[in-house]
């Protein structure tokens, strides 16, 4: 019996010894499902443009689209997400879940001319959401 206390002695010394340092939660920026990530953008703005719409030579819509890019190259592979949108002047939600594969261009009906509207692109990864990047256009007649 005092043998066995006495090899256990060393194997628990040195397995406290292992111990790794705390871990600290702001320095972990560079997962890109984080909502704290730092790095490149995951949605990118390619695009942006302002339509207006004719029906029998009489405008019956403008419209802002705007073409993002997703940098799925930033993703583990085989990440399943989903674009989710927001449209900051008025709080709607575009969610785009239902959408296989989903389109890159995002068309935004019965805009003012001369009203900057803005848009926060995240992506849906399972049921959390990632940081928000938002762009920008300014309705042009």
């Amino acid at each position: 019996m005092k043998r066995a206390l006495f090899l256990l002695l060393p194997v628990a010394l040195g397995l406290s010894g292992c111990l790794k340092d705390d871990l600290d939660p702001a320095a972990l920026t560079s997962n890109p499902l984080d909502p704290d990530y730092s790095g490149p953008a995951l949605v990118e703005l390619v695009s942006d443009t302002t339509r207006i719409v004719y029906s029998g030579g009489q405008p019956v819509d403008t419209l802002v689209e705007q073409t993002v890019h997703v940098r799925t190259d930033l993703l583990s592979p085989g990440t399943d997400w989903k674009l989710y949108v927001t449209q900051v002047n008025t709080g709607e939600v575009f969610d785009y879940s239902d959408e296989a594969p989903p389109s890159q261009e995002r068309p935004y009906h019965h805009v003012v001319p001369g009203t900057s509207y803005c848009f926060d692109y995240q992506l849906k990864v399972q049921f959390s959401l990632t940081k928000a990047w938002r762009y920008c256009t300014v309705a042009n007649p």
